[in-house]
């Protein structure tokens, strides 16, 4: 029962699977017959009915024939080809044989594609050729007009194209016969060929309209302009000369004879109707000739630059040269107090060597432009590389004279430094009278001795001739390490020997009751006596933690209370 179920089930998919896709393949025919009878019905017939008004002979007549073959074919052969498979694929159908018709569907497919194309290309050139035919009639009357515009300008303005005008006349006179060829190409049928003469024409005319436009503007530089300017350039060169100027490493002579045959060259290309070129030529002359102008400026500026700085110069390295003597002298007499070191001596002695070198260096420009054989920017660019090294070795100088100052400085300084750290030790010492302990451990008494001959080391540094600071330095930075760590046992071993003097008083009210405290405290008193203070107060506080913990805290704060009512 279950296999029949699954029988009937099984049946009734195929079938309704028949069913719809039967009915997809028919509505794809469908499809494919709307898309032959839109084919059919395209309108080229009327399109060519368009070439017919046009003159039927030669090319128009020629592509007429092909377009008028192409659709007859389409309509006698290649679309009924198409109604009888579609009618084949709907047989095909009938008998279930699906695979065979979806293949004769694609086909189908790609023939009305193909037609659809061959349709679409007959319709863009027969619209290809009316406008053509279109455009001509446009176009050439607007290049006619240009045309006698153009010959026009050059019959009332010939003179102002000079050796350009009989080259306008051929090109104008090969536009003229290409009007003619077009007129027979177009009587001809020949529209499309036509085109190309007319937009050939176009452009050559747009150049020659263009040329025209520049070359009046381009001979008037190369005749007048340019000339002028080398002949002002020229005058100005020959005045500069007779004043004195050195130049002849700029060359003007050869470089007005080059570029006259420049000019030579641009009016070939003129005459050649090579307008570019020669728009670019004319353009390279005028910026040689503004470099040229530029270079004589320069010379000018320069010349103006040396006669106003030299005095400067000269006493810029006048005043140099009395301060390095100064210095020479104060180096002489610092040397009688203090020691310096070979870096500086070399430095100096450097210093004084350059500045010898500068002097004899502006001697040779003086000399050369009392010569008159240098050109004055040469002589301004060395002048300007002497400021910059005078510039310099002021810098440097300054340094070094700054340094002797510092010396000196240096040496007040350590004084009070020593001074200061006299009075510290001294402090040191009123704290220890002061605080009348019992004595003082013997490490300390060291510490002291020690802090009082590194003070004494420091005092003959600065005894010595010539007084050598970096042993000066070296010297206050140990006796100022050694007065600083005295200062500070000092004052930790007076608070030592004041706690450890409150520790036993508190204790006391312990001792009767606690023999270990009486031990500790007795033995705490012991080295109090014998000056060891820190061990005292470690053995107080040892002894009295025992029976009160945290006495030390309270003791302390008690401490702190008096001193800070005392201050």
């Amino acid at each position: 029962m279950e296999i029949a179920v699954i029988v009937l089930l099984l049946l009734g998919g195929v079938m309704i699977y028949n069913h719809v896709y039967r009915k997809k393949m028919y509505s794809e025919i469908d499809r494919l017959e709307a898309w032959k009878i839109s084919i059919m019905n395209r309108p080229v017939p009327d399109e060519l009915s368009k070439v017919k008004q046009l003159n039927m002979t030669g090319e128009t007549e020629q592509l007429f024939e092909k377009w008028r073959q192409k659709w007859d074919d389409l309509v006698a052969v290649k679309l009924p080809d198409v109604e009888e498979k579609l009618f084949d694929t709907e047989e095909l159908l009938d008998k279930y044989r699906y695979a065979k018709a979806k293949a004769v569907l694609r086909e189908i497919d790609q023939l009305l594609r193909q037609a659809e194309e061959e349709v679409q290309l007959i319709i863009d050139e027969v619209h290809e050729l009316i406008g053509s035919e279109e455009q001509n009639r446009t176009e050439i009357e607007e290049l006619r007009t240009m045309y006698r515009e153009a010959k026009k300008t050059l019959l009332a303005y010939r003179y102002t194209f000079g050796v350009a005008a009989a080259k306008l006349d051929e090109k104008l006179e090969e536009i003229e016969s290409k009007f003619k060829q077009f007129e027979e190409l177009t009587a001809s049928g020949n529209y499309l060929a036509a085109r190309e003469i007319v937009l050939s024409s176009k452009g050559e005319l747009n150049k020659v309209t263009e040329m025209m436009s520049d070359i009046p503007e381009l001979l008037t530089e190369c005749q007048t302009t340019i000339p002028a300017q080398l002949e002002e350039l020229y005058d100005g060169y020959k005045e500069m000369k007779q004043e004195g100027y050195i130049l002849d490493h700029l060359q003007i002579d050869r470089e007005i004879v080059q570029k006259r045959e420049k000019i030579e060259q641009c009016m070939q290309m003129i005459g050649d109707l090579q307008v570019e070129e020669a728009k670019q030529g004319i353009t390279e002359i005028k910026e040689e000739i503004d470099t040229l102008y530029d270079l004589l400026e320069k010379e000018v500026i320069s010349h103006h630059y040396i006669k106003t700085e030299m005095s400067r110069i000269e006493e810029m390295l006048n005043v140099l040269n009395e301060e390095a003597k100064e210095t020479s002298e104060e180096t002489l007499f610092v040397q009688q107090s203090y020691r310096l070191s070979t870096k500086d001596l070399e430095k100096y002695r450097s210093i004084e060597k350059q500045i010898h070198q500068l002097m004899k260096r502006f001697e040779i420009i003086q000399a050369r432009i009392l010569e008159a054989k240098t050109a004055h920017s040469l002589l301004k660019e060395e002048l300007e590389q002497l400021l910059a090294q005078i510039e310099m070795m002021k810098e440097e100088h300054e340094e070094f004279r700054k340094m002797l100052q510092t010396l000196r400085k240096d040496e007040l300084v350590a004084r009070e430094k020593l001074d200061e750290m006299k009075k510290k030790l001294s402090e040191a010492m009123r704290l220890v009278q002061k605080s009348r302990l019992p004595g003082l451990p013997k490490s300390y008494e060291l510490q002291l001795s020690e802090a009082k001959d590194s003070l004494m080391k420091v005092a003959v540094r600065l005894e010595e001739k010539p007084l050598n600071m970096s042993a000066v330095h070296q010297a206050l930075e140990e006796s100022g390490n050694m007065v600083q760590r005295v200062y500070e046992r000092t004052v930790e071993m007076i608070e030592q020997a004041s706690l450890v003097e409150k520790v036993i008083q508190y204790g006391n009210r312990y001792r009767r009751r606690y023999p270990s405290v009486k031990e500790g405290l007795e033995e705490a008193e012991f080295l109090f006596r014998h000056y060891d203070y820190e061990q005292a107060l470690e053995q107080a506080v040892a002894a009295l933690e025992k029976v009160e913990p945290g006495a030390l805290q309270r003791i302390q704060q008690i401490f702190r209370d008096e001193r800070s009512k005392e201050e």
